[in-house]
């Protein structure tokens, strides 16, 4: 289903199309009385208070025939996001066997996605920036959570809070960076991020930018399908505080930032590990970054 393809056909307001005719719900598409896009359920329910979003507004009214909730976007700039919650709503509903439950299901879904929907702000990521949120939501989901389970592992993620480690748990910790293919240094970025009472890892991701055609890894598509793993609303709910505390929100600007992932490499940091600490600098310096190079830590690197 090309939601992008079928919104592009509509040009004036308040003309709807239904979404699939073999589905079992009345679910439209088109553009409301403003112009905005929108999707809508056409049904016989009893509806209940359902608040929109700074990008969002929610709508419920009766006909005679059927009642109608739609779902307008304010905000053109996350319609990336919007096309994907329509294709989210057709596809979860398409097993109800009773019509009925249409409602119900369209709603508790809605509220899932709510805290997605907020109008995008000017600020965006840098490149660097989601280059490193890749490679934290890469170890998050492929790496740590096959080990400790995804929702511990989602606890150990710091999210930018108030520490200087990405994930910590247990008796152990794990800085993760990206860098570009090709590039033979990671930046540490603090006095404290390679330091601590016990060993940890340094896990770097190399990653190469490709063309916006290019079939890869974008960003909203990794939060997107990270979130979708969750069981629970606590953790979804967790894992997207956890993502806006890094200064993400959807946006499709992201989509113009598509990687291939190359080597993922794993440096044991011991008390051999080459790195700075605060025992290492006068106590008139206070704030430190400098560069490693990967070379010289060859004899670092996990093997298994």
């Amino acid at each position: 289903m090309d939601i992008n393809a079928q919104f592009e056909k509509f040009v004036r307001p308040e003309y709807y199309s239904r979404i699939d005719n073999t589905h079992i719900l009345d679910l439209f598409i088109g553009l409301d009385e403003h112009g905005r896009k929108s999707i809508e359920l056409r049904s016989h329910f009893v509806p209940i208070r359902v608040s929109g979003t700074s990008a969002i507004d929610v709508t419920q009214y009766k006909k005679p025939e059927y009642n109608t909730i739609r779902f307008s976007l304010k905000d053109d700039e996350i319609s990336g996001l919007f096309y994907k919650f329509c294709e989210d709503i057709s596809e979860q509903t398409r097993t109800l066997t009773q019509e009925k439950d249409g409602y119900k299901a369209i709603t508790n879904r809605f509220f899932q996605w709510k805290k997605m929907f907020v109008a995008s702000r000017n600020a965006v990521l840098t490149e660097p920036a989601i280059m490193g949120l890749i490679g934290e939501l890469l170890f998050l989901r492929d790496d740590l959570s096959a080990r400790i389970g995804l929702s511990a592992a989602l606890r150990s993620w710091s999210g930018q809070e108030l520490t200087h480690k990405d994930f910590s748990c247990d008796d152990t910790w794990y800085e993760v960076k990206s860098i570009s293919r090709g590039n033979q240094t990671v930046r540490i970025s603090s006095l404290e991020q390679l330091s601590g009472e016990h060993e940890g890892e340094l896990v770097v991701y190399s990653l190469e930018k490709m063309s916006a055609e290019y079939k890869g890894i974008t960003l909203n598509k990794l939060v997107l399908d990270t979130l979708n793993m969750f069981a629970s609303q606590e953790d979804k709910d967790l894992f997207m505080a956890k993502v806006s505390l890094q200064g993400y929100e959807y946006n499709n600007y992201y989509d113009d930032f598509v990687f291939e992932l190359g080597d993922k490499t794993r440096y044991l940091v011991n008390k051999d590990f080459p790195k700075l600490t605060v025992n290492d600098v006068p106590h008139a310096i206070t704030k430190v970054s400098y560069d490693i190079l990967l070379t010289e830590i060859m004899q670092f690197i996990i093997r298994k």
